[in-house]
């Protein structure tokens, strides 16, 4: 066939792809690939085809794949392996390209069973074994490559292992072997064996058991290290080392000095091929890889935690070559170097050096290089740079014995930059600049630091707020040696942090004020002075804000200790009680129900201690009528108290009640032991603070439990108020949801559907729990169930829940309702997670005019700022046009807004009023098209409550893409 031929075919595949691109929408594209389809179909039950055409009408399928529709191209496969073998290079690229995607997507949309992780890649294997072999064989270095490039991407897979005793073992094995002989050939080129290399690794971790039995293959891979004069196969060899040392680091370190002159040779005699030259740097890429494997040659560990690797196991030429390369390295950096480039390379070289030094026990005078190298890099513009120069300094500080940082000189000199640092444009170099301070503090600048970050923190933001108070609360137990100053400088923390996220959780934790209520109750010297600044504190709040959230927790250390101690000030002449009354009242009814209970008992210990106050009368009105509250432990507690307080008139019965709380038992710890307190060893604390460093990276409790197929119905339940919740082969759950203002109403049809199958009806129907997932001290949302279902189960039967909405509900906090039943004898759990979503609340609001939409939208962001807007890019699974979003938005309960003037792309906005029991906020959302077939879009949504819009933003988001 001729040039030319082939040049007209190949319009052909250029016009069809030109068709699906002109469709009108999704309808016609689907008619057109489904008529390409059936002709694909025809050509290939036909008479025989060249290579070209097949190479066409394969370029078709993988194109029609590429565009979403996977279910119909599988056809296509035995065609592509007839490529694959083809003796035409173009042909076998094109085959090996074809029969990885077909044989991928052939495991998903199989008829049959799914294969597992480990069948559908024994399933490769068996498919391809004949021919990749083959290729491997050849003495066509191009040919070597299509094979190996297809295991590199093909044979991978997490948590998958091929064992000896695997029916196919034998032939994973050839094949490893040909790969490795690849790797290991000394007449193979340089880029056979850099992808062989990357195909040798994804092997390796999928049968490890090959490297351990072949005793000689670790040495001879690591001499590819020291024979290779190759850079690209030194730098694609350095993953596989890592691999191999974690499997056998004694090992591994025999390569330590064959990386130790190769770098030295690098960066010092600068014996670098001026192709792997970045600008100015000779293979900076190398070297950082390089640096950073010696690196994890130091880390790794034995089972006691002791190091395998340390300096005494390395001959003293080779550290000392590894401290004349970091040396180096750290000058380079410090120099003036033109262009970014160039900056670039010599700053990726520093960051790693500098985390190398420490383990090679540098000079003062290299960590001092190192740290001010560092710091110029603090200054530049770029953001990455910055935030890498910060990382590199916590890494360098808290290996390093050296306290350069901390010197008084060097320490005012650098930190307004941190403190700088700490209102950067980003949040991770903010987190970085939080980090160092921390890692900095020690006991001579540690109350020049912790002011500045309680100065910062009424600043920063909501995402940072309580790691910042936690880092705050540790540093100030690490290093106080003064009780007043640490008490005076946790209750500032605590009143300037009183506030709550969009979910009602404090910025504060518990641990903190516990903690302060420890020391004060052990310390008897402590409890006046601690009641005064209490006082003045309820007084005048450090945030001097009118505005500003009442500090809950400033609440709970008030009740608790004036309730305590508040009478040692009235005995000193120092706040009469009637003030401090007043003060703890006023704010009982702005606090949670938590912090309520706890007034309560303060207010009766008021009442015992002070029987003749004025307040007294106030005091018993309040018991009476928090008799009727909602809230049980109010309930409880205040009929309780009321009847003590009224049963004699002297208070006789409440006197015997209420008793001076004894001190805490606790752990002897040097912070107490500084501030004067003596226990005895066996006694321990029931809480700590020096735990709360580790609260926020607590892994939270997820149930693994849940029933297969759950996540259907959970995603039509946030999508339609109507439809299928769940459905196996013998029950089928049918939802409606009623919804009114903040009140919903779950109406669950349970179907049996064994009973048309089988003929079995389901007996011992029952709800094991229904599980509410919200934080259980002012929870976002109320579960009840209203009906319960029958336990025999002939047709149907229901059952209804009420949900009320009381807060801002996050995804983490969804419901789980867990159902056992019998059938046919068979016993039978189901564990459903439903949504409890605040968006079921959205009411539509009508605006006058697409400009009144911009105004509002404008105020919000005016008012709110970050805060009050979130911005997420989605790629959807199918097409969608306007009118799709349309009708999406308003179903969901959104009045929908179109700019006057019709645009190209997707451009629809939706505004409505959120409804929950605490409070109504105003949604605005915007859908901005980011691509011409309506598969990318950008949700952008701005709400009236601070941190709402990102929980509404996130909601669209598993919506819209699932």
């Amino acid at each position: 066939m001729s040039k030319l031929q082939q040049k007209n075919q190949m319009k052909g595949l250029q016009q069809f792809i030109i068709e699906l691109r002109n469709s009108k929408d999704q309808d016609e594209e689907y008619k057109k690939i489904k008529q390409e389809i059936s002709n694909i179909h025809q050509k290939f039950q036909g008479t025989s085809l060249n290579g070209y055409q097949k190479k066409k009408y394969i370029c078709k399928l993988m194109y029609i794949y590429i565009v979403g529709n996977s279910d119909m191209v599988d056809f296509g496969l035995k065609e592509s392996f007839e490529l694959m073998n083809s003796t035409s290079f173009g042909e076998k690229r094109l085959g090996y390209l074809a029969v990885s995607i077909f044989l991928n997507n052939e495991n998903k949309n199989s008829k049959k069973t799914l294969f597992t992780a480990k069948e559908h890649l024994n399933h490769i294997l068996e498919e391809t074994h004949e021919s990749l072999i083959r290729d491997l064989q050849s003495r066509d270095e191009e040919i070597n490559c299509l094979a190996i490039q297809m295991i590199a991407t093909c044979f991978t897979a997490s948590n998958v292992v091929i064992y000896d005793n695997d029916s196919n073992s034998s032939i994973w094995v050839e094949i490893i072997d040909l790969v490795y002989a690849s790797v290991t050939s000394p007449l193979n080129k340089p880029i056979v064996k850099q992808k062989a290399v990357l195909a040798l690794i994804s092997l390796l971790r999928l049968y490890p058991e090959v490297i351990l039995k072949n005793v000689n293959w670790i040495p001879r891979l690591l001499k590819i290290v020291e024979e290779s004069e190759d850079l690209g196969v030194v730098t694609s060899i350095v993953p596989l080392l890592n691999y191999i040392l974690n499997l056998k680091p004694e090992v591994v370190k025999s390569v330590i000095p064959s990386i130790a002159h190769r770098l030295f040779s690098v960066v010092f005699k600068n014996e670098c091929p001026q192709d792997y030259y970045y600008y100015n740097t000779p293979a900076p890429w190398l070297i950082v890889k390089l640096l950073q494997f010696i690196e994890n040659c130091f880390l790794v560990t034995d089972s006691d935690g002791s190091y395998k690797i340390t300096l005494e196991n390395i001959d003293q030429h080779s550290i000392n070559e590894l401290r004349q390369v970091v040396s180096k390295s750290i000058q380079n950096a410090s120099q003036h170097v033109k262009g970014l480039p160039n900056r670039n390379s010599q700053s990726a070289i520093l960051f790693q050096a500098v985390s190398l030094a420490v383990f090679l026990q540098a000079s003062p005078e290299a960590i001092i290089g190192a740290s001010n190298a560092l710091l110029m890099l603090i200054n530049s513009n770029e953001t990455n740079t910055r935030y890498l120069a910060l990382d590199a300094l916590i890494k360098l500080t808290a290996r390093s014995d050296s306290s350069y940082l901390s010197t008084k000189d060097k320490f005012t000199e650098t930190l307004p930059i941190y403190i700088r640092l700490l209102n950067d444009k980003d949040i991770s170099v903010r987190r970085k600049a939080l980090d160092l301070l921390y890692t900095i503090c020690n006991s001579e600048c540690y109350t020049t630091i912790i002011n500045e970050l309680l100065n910062y923190f009424p600043h920063t933001d909501l995402q940072m707020k309580q790691e910042l108070a936690i880092k705050i609360a540790v540093l100030a137990e690490g290093f106080a040696t003064d009780s007043i100053w640490y008490v005076t400088t946790m209750l500032k923390l605590l009143s300037i942090g009183g506030g709550t996220n969009s979910n009602g959780v404090g910025f504060i934790s518990n641990e903190i004020w516990e903690r302060i209520v420890q020391i004060v109750v052990n310390n008897d010297d402590m409890q006046i002075q601690t009641c005064k600044i209490i006082v003045n504190l309820l007084k005048r709040p450090f945030n001097n804000h009118q505005s500003a959230p009442i500090s809950e927790n400033l609440i709970k250390v008030a009740a608790f200790i004036l309730g305590e101690y508040g009478d040692q000030l009235e005995e000193n002449g120092e706040t009469n009680i009637q003030t401090q009354f007043k003060l703890l009242f006023d704010a009982y009814f702005a606090v949670s129900v938590s912090t309520r209970a706890m007034l309560l008992s303060s207010f009766l210990k008021f009442l015992v201690k002070f029987p003749d106050q004025e307040f007294v009368p106030e005091i018993v009105d309040l018991f009476e009528i928090e008799t009727s509250s909602l809230d049980l432990e109010i309930q409880t507690r205040a009929f309780e108290y009321l009847k003590l307080a009224t049963i004699n008139n002297d208070f006789r019965l409440a006197k015997t009640v209420v008793k001076k709380i004894p001190a805490f038992n606790q752990e002897e710890s040097p912070l107490m032991r500084r501030l004067g307190v003596t226990t005895h060893p066996s006694l321990k604390r029931s809480k700590s603070l020096v735990m709360a460093q580790n609260i926020k990276s607590k892994p939270q409790k997820v149930d693994s439990t849940l029933s297969s197929n759950w996540y259907s119905g959970f995603h039509r339940m946030l999508h339609f108020d109507a439809g299928i919740f769940f459905e196996n082969q013998l029950i089928k759950i049918t939802y409606r949801i009623v919804k009114t203002n903040f009140d919903l109403s779950i109406k669950f049809i349970i179907l049996n559907s064994a009973g048309k199958t089988v003929g079995e009806s389901i007996t011992g129907l029952t709800v094991l729990n229904l599980e509410s997932l919200a934080k259980q001290n002012d929870p976002n949302y109320l579960l009840s169930i209203k009906q319960l279902p029958e336990a025999n189960v002939v047709d149907k039967t229901s059952m209804e829940v009420d949900v009320k909405i009381r807060g801002i509900v996050e995804s983490k906090e969804n419901p789980i309702l867990s159902l056992t039943f019998k059938c046919g004898g068979s016993f039978n759990q189901l564990n459903l997670k439903f949504p409890v979503s605040v968006l079921k609340t959205l009411t539509p609001t009508a605006l006058s005019s697409y400009e009144e939409f911009e105004r509002r939208w404008s105020q919000i962001g005016q008012h709110l700022g970050v805060e009050g807007e979130t911005s997420l890019t989605i790629h959807l699974n199918h097409r969608h046009d306007e009118s799709q979003i349309s009708r999406s938005l308003t179903r969901l309960g959104f009045a929908v807004v179109q700019p006057p003037l019709l645009p190209t792309n997707i451009d629809i906005s939706g505004v409505g009023i959120l409804h929950t029991q605490k409070s109504n906020y105003g949604v605005l959302t915007k859908f901005l098209g980011l691509d011409e077939i309506g598969k990318d879009l950008r949700i952008i949504v701005r709400c009236t409550g601070g941190g709402v819009a990102e929980i509404i933003a996130n909601t669209l988001k598993e919506i819209l893409v699932g």
